[in-house]
């Protein structure tokens, strides 16, 4: 079983007129990866570098350390047109704002960032704090900016699977899963069902009622209050138009406490059954699985967010409790607490 840890960013203050470092999203995961000779851990976070004064600067490198109490170090150095590359990478995969591309130079108010760190490292390594510093120039002089971020560890978003039946892992928590463009679905799942012929449709596949999964219930993941809902978006068309509009289509957000917030998205029209502020526990009903949003086949998208505000959020990684396995077994195999890898068939 891989276990899940979170480590929580507690950032140094910042003068008001300074280069402020720091680390999204704000919660760095780390999952524990068993099974390997030497158990390994992996770690995934993002720099981000804000320039709050009142000129503009330019970025000549940005550095990070991985320390533990015992001497153990790892770095990572971005200068030059690499780190150019990294801060136009970060723009094209949404996880900051838009800023000018091909430009080290960063104006008052704006942010870049150095997208996408992810590694692996043997259990134990990851230590107590991740050290930054960043070298720049402002009205032509050099200067440095250096933060120490303690790590702390808690305890992931845990919950029941948002469906019943057996359904296919088609999207996790994977390093390079799409949903990693968007800091809010950084640990989305996407959930389909494939029928006998090995497929997630019947017939031709060209209407959404062709889909196994098109209409099956979905549930809360856990106790919580409804904080927002739409359910009047029109589906697309099977593999031919998608709504990047409006992402998540018709969709649920509930208050799972503990700033956790349940996105259920792509759902069938007027399918929603629960009303803002209306309390639901697990396992209740809360629409139906449609074709709405950014998707291209009726499917569910899941992720837990820390802001009930998409644009604002954070993505925070999920476990379940309580499912049963079958790709790799003639028998549904139990387990009771878990991340779900992609192309696993599981069920509650």
């Amino acid at each position: 079983m891989r276990e899940l840890i979170l480590i929580l960013l507690v950032a140094v203050p910042v003068s008001a007129q300074d280069v402020d470092l720091a680390v999204r999203p704000d919660a760095v995961y780390i999952e524990t990866l068993a099974g390997n000779i030497v158990p390994m851990e992996r770690v995934f976070f993002h720099i981000v570098i804000e320039n709050k004064t009142k000129t503009a600067i330019e970025v000549e490198w940005a550095r990070f350390d991985i320390t533990n109490s015992r001497g153990a170090l790892f770095s990572g150095q971005y200068s030059g047109a690499a780190l150019m590359d990294l801060f136009d990478s970060s723009v094209d995969r949404r996880r900051i704002e838009p800023t000018p591309k091909r430009m080290l130079k960063i104006e008052p108010g704006e942010r870049k960032a150095v997208s996408d760190i992810f590694m692996d490292f043997p259990k134990g390594f990851i230590g107590e704090n991740l050290l930054l510093e960043l070298s720049y120039r402002t009205g032509g002089k050099p200067a440095t900016r250096k933060t120490s971020i303690p790590f702390q560890r808690t305890q992931a978003f845990s919950g029941r699977l948002p469906f019943e039946g057996t359904w296919y892992v088609a999207a996790e928590h994977g390093y390079l899963d799409p949903h990693k463009r968007f800091l809010a679905e950084a640990y989305a799942y996407d959930f389909l069902q494939i029928g006998a012929n090995g497929k997630s449709y019947q017939r031709d596949g060209r209407n959404n009622g062709d889909y196994f999964s098109y209409g099956k219930k979905v549930v809360a993941a856990k106790d919580g209050t409804v904080v927002s809902i739409r359910g009047d978006m029109a589906e697309n068309t099977p593999g031919e138009t998608t709504n990047v509009t409006n992402p998540g289509g018709n969709v649920v957000i509930v208050d799972h406490g503990n700033n956790h917030f349940g996105f259920y998205a792509h759902l069938k029209p007027f399918s929603v059954a629960v009303k803002p502020g209306g309390r639901v526990r697990a396992g209740d009903v809360l629409g139906e699985v449609g074709n709405s949003g950014d998707s291209s086949e009726p499917h569910l998208h899941f992720h837990v967010m820390n802001n009930a505000d998409l644009s604002q959020a954070d993505g925070v990684p999920v476990v379940f409790e309580n499912w049963k396995a079958q790709s790799y077994s003639r028998f549904p195999v139990a387990r009771q607490l878990g991340i779900l890898p992609r192309g696993e068939f599981v069920q509650p």
